[in-house]
């Protein structure tokens, strides 16, 4: 591929946004790709075109600065000239030329990537609050026109009023982190030499801007000295800083203990910054905003737990690694108390660099954006080819859509009658919610998870800006329908690689990761909510992987769970139900007849699973058992012809938008759909769950909602 990068400071600039261009643009240089960068000659030592590492860098001479930005009045015409020369255009944002890149990539035909390193953000002035909202129109018109966006983390997408009005065409990718080990002999010279022996070093870096929140760290520093006298500040960066003065704004809290502070100055030798890292006890960043500080994970991988403020995207590093705590922002008093906790128990948080890389990984970066570019490349290259022939069909398409009878057909949610064992649903979930549900619904055949499903969210009391895990999150149709009903922080893990990637692929508004559930990766009190839907069953140790969940969850927290019935219908899964009246062993590995036993250890009962539940700490406040009524055969017919046949894509598009769980608002609801009639079919016997006698006695299955007790 021939690619464009444009961005306003490049090399040798070094900013969190200059070292992740750069470090994209070399290693894809080094995969054979051509590259070139277009930016701004911002020092006159700079020449004007050269290769840098394998990539072509074009620097235009800039006549004024305002601002972060530069104004180059040959870039018109420059870029203009490069993108049609160029396969892909990648534009790393904030950039005020985002529009004009975004424009004439449109007219001339080429994709582009929007790769955004943070909203823009400034002091508290009238002119740069309107310098702020500028920019948030501008950067709004660019990803409006741009192909593919993407950004460091789901966590902050979510948050950004930029970004998650984009969501269908954003991709998450991890920054690329590459750093020196330290050197522990060297690092131990430099604090002497500094004369700091014997002192608790708290470290904190960056350019001093009033986002970075440094005023709070300092504020909370009499606080941890009280507790902790030895305790110091040392701080690498830059303090002045062209566009917000915010270091003369904290002279008067820097004098007050400039004893207790040292400033080392910007670091650019990297092996320089990694002593710096490795001779600290902590590292700290107490940022108000920030896309995802590059500086936690170089410091956790020269050894160094971190505290961070828990911020959309800031908080990211920490909870991934678990090699470190999180503190509220803008209260120095918690800040303090998280430091001084962190301290007294700095062995469990040291972070373990092997494991960090396993997360923050530059190789898996590069094949992410060498992926997403090839595909934009060759979306736009069938665009183009398809162009003209399509412009022919249009109108005589548009005349037959007018012309046919479209019956769209939406089944509102009715109340239901569930066999109740405990305390009634909480009804935490809207008419429009369930409205919502319903349409995403539509292409659902295993009624059974259809029920439980509506069940399971009215369960978890979903509220906006909470932390939600999904523990077994499979392909993460879960984490769509809470992203659609709610602005939530959504993590999915799970044990099965092919079913994240299946979740990537379909970019649910999740964090995700492959991990061990019995172990799971994040520090104590963690989660508003967890939901576990048909996860137990699949576990060696399901008492401890529920230990595992009471820790992470907050006090209060709720947890939402279902499990498959031990007395389920005979209807159901016949097959396994004869086998096990006539005394054998059920079908438990997967296959062709594999039914409702397929790869677990167990199925439950109410009161078997009250007791693994209730044995782990929780309160249960709510147990129902669900599905009592089904249709002949209805697992064998969903699960083991109907999945396979949309797992491996052999149906047509569609027949695979109507049985597709993600794609339940592309279905029209025709009955001239042969899948759709079926479905009505498997909704008819279904119904009669809605008006149980209540002395059913076998079922489906078993939902259940539990709290951490406070």
């Amino acid at each position: 591929m021939h690619i464009l990068v444009v961005l306003t400071y490049y090399y040798p600039h070094w900013t969190s946004l200059t070292v992740h261009a750069v470090r994209v643009a070399e290693h894809l240089a080094e995969r054979g790709h051509t590259v070139t960068v277009l930016t701004t000659r911002h020092t006159l030592d700079l020449a004007r075109d050269e290769m840098v590492n394998g990539v072509r860098v074009v620097r235009l001479w800039p006549i004024a600065r305002f601002s972060r930005g530069m104004i180059t009045p040959a870039f018109p015409w420059a870029v203009a000239q490069l993108i049609a020369e160029h396969d892909v255009v990648q534009i790393h944002t904030p950039l005020p030329e985002a529009p004009l890149v975004a424009a004439l990539c449109r007219a001339l035909g080429r994709p582009l990537l929007m790769t955004h390193h943070g909203d823009v953000v400034m002091p508290d002035s009238p002119a740069e609050k309107l310098v702020e909202r500028a920019a948030f129109h501008i950067l709004r018109f660019a990803a409006t026109l741009a192909d593919g966006i993407t950004s460091y983390s789901e966590d902050y997408a979510r948050h950004s009023p930029l970004l998650w009005s984009f969501r269908d065409k954003l991709t998450c990718i991890y920054p690329p982190v590459e750093f020196p080990e330290p050197d522990p002999v060297a690092a131990a010279a430099w604090k002497r030499d500094l004369g700091l022996e014997g002192k608790c070093l708290i470290g904190f870096a960056g350019r001093w801007v009033s986002e970075k929140g440094f005023d709070d760290l300092l504020r909370a520093l009499p606080l941890i000295r009280a507790a902790l006298p030895t305790a110091h500040l040392v701080f690498a960066g830059e303090r002045n800083v062209v566009y917000d003065d915010f270091y003369r704004v904290c002279q008067p809290l820097i004098e007050a203990q400039q004893e207790h502070i040292t400033f080392l100055g910007l670091i650019r030798d990297r092996r320089q910054l990694a002593q710096f890292y490795a001779m600290l006890d902590l590292f700290v960043l107490p940022s108000h905003t920030d896309m995802m500080a590059l500086t936690q994970i170089e410091a956790m991988l020269c050894g160094t737990p971190v505290v961070a403020t828990d911020i959309p995207g800031a908080r990211v590093v920490v909870r991934e690694t678990g090699f470190g705590r999180l503190a509220p922002p803008y209260n120095p008093p918690a800040l303090a108390q998280v430091i001084l906790e962190t301290l007294r128990d700095r062995e469990r948080y040291l972070p373990n660099p092997a494991g960090v890389r396993r997360i923050f990984n530059t190789q898996q970066t590069i094949d992410a954006y060498e992926r997403l570019l090839d595909w934009l490349v060759r979306t736009r290259s069938r665009t183009n080819l398809a162009a003209r022939a399509s412009r022919r069909l249009v109108r005589s398409t548009l005349h037959v859509i007018a012309a046919a009878p479209v019956t769209a057909t939406t089944t509102m949610l009715t109340s239901s009658a569930p066999h109740t064992v405990d305390a009634p649903r909480s009804g935490s979930l809207s008419n429009a919610d369930r409205a919502l549900l319903e349409r995403l619904l539509r292409n659902e055949a295993d009624m059974a998870y259809r029920r439980r499903a509506i069940t399971l969210l009215d369960y978890l009391e979903l509220h906006d800006g909470e932390t939600v895990l999904d523990c077994g999150c499979g392909m993460g149709v879960y984490l769509m329908f809470m992203g659609r009903l709610r602005r939530l922080n959504l993590v999915g893990v799970d044990g099965d690689m092919e079913r994240l990637r299946w979740a990537e692929r379909e970019h649910v508004p999740a964090s995700l990761s492959n991990v061990d559930i019995h172990r799971l990766p994040f520090a104590d009190n963690s989660f508003d909510k967890v939901l576990m839907s048909e996860v137990l069953e699949h576990l060696t140790d399901d008492r401890g992987a529920l230990r595992e969940i009471f820790r992470i969850l907050k006090p209060g927290g709720v947890l939402a769970l279902s499990v498959p019935h031990a007395n389920y219908p005979f209807w159901w899964d016949p097959i396994n139900k004869t086998i096990e009246a006539l005394g054998m062993r059920p079908i438990q590995s997967a296959g062709p007849i594999a039914g409702l036993w397929s790869n677990h250890w167990r199925l439950y009962r109410p009161e078997t699973l009250r007791d693994v539940v209730s044995g782990a700490g929780f309160a249960i406040e709510a147990l129902e058992e669900q599905t009592h009524y089904a249709f002949p055969f209805i697992h064998f017919i969903v699960y083991s012809i109907g999945k396979p046949l949309i797992e491996k894509n052999m149906l047509p598009r569609r027949f695979r938008d109507s049985a597709d769980r993600f794609r339940g608002e592309r279905n029209s609801g025709s009955l001239l759909n042969p899948i759709n009639l079926g479905v009505r079919l498997f909704r008819l016997a279904d119904a009669r769950n809605d008006h149980l006698r209540g002395d059913e006695q076998t079922f489906v299955s078993i939902v259940l909602k539990a709290r951490k007790p406070v």
